[in-house]
């Protein structure tokens, strides 16, 4: 696999990982209020950052060492513009039904806690999805 692919890997790790345990933390300890969701959800977002350039050191050191080569991101050329451009346009088609989703929470009067996570998770959907594009058109591609 090439880095761009493993990065995709790392991505989707990433996403599922810090989605369950916010799905964990927010039925263990239901926020109370609005703003402790948010804040919650803040912290995911920059835990996740986390994960993810650990994840990334991590494997590249993995898997240089299985190579016994330095393992490095290629120049992109058009096929990865091209790639990265239907991908984006995928998530970017469930991050906006997310915000819609996120919207009518709002507009129907529910609790604007779990209009927060609608959206919380329709972007990791989204970007879930994103990878996912890329990987499915690295390999079929």
């Amino acid at each position: 696999m090439s880095y761009k692919e493993w990065e995709a890997v790392v991505n989707i790790i990433a996403a599922v990982v810090i989605g369950a345990w916010v799905i964990f933390e927010a039925l263990t300890n239901p926020p109370a209020t609005v703003v402790v969701a948010a804040s919650r959800l803040l912290w995911a977002i920059l835990y996740g950052v986390l994960f993810t350039i650990g994840a990334m050191i991590v494997m590249s050191i993995l898997v240089s060492i299985a190579r016994r080569e330095q393992f490095r991101d290629e120049k992109a050329d058009e096929r990865d513009k091209l790639v990265g451009l239907r991908a984006m346009r995928n998530g970017y088609v469930v991050a906006s039904i997310a915000g819609v989703t996120s919207l009518l929470y709002l507009a129907f009067g529910s609790n604007a806690a779990e209009a927060a996570y609608a959206l919380f998770f329709g972007l990791m959907l989204a970007g879930i999805v994103d990878a996912a594009s890329r990987l499915l058109y690295y390999r079929i591609g």
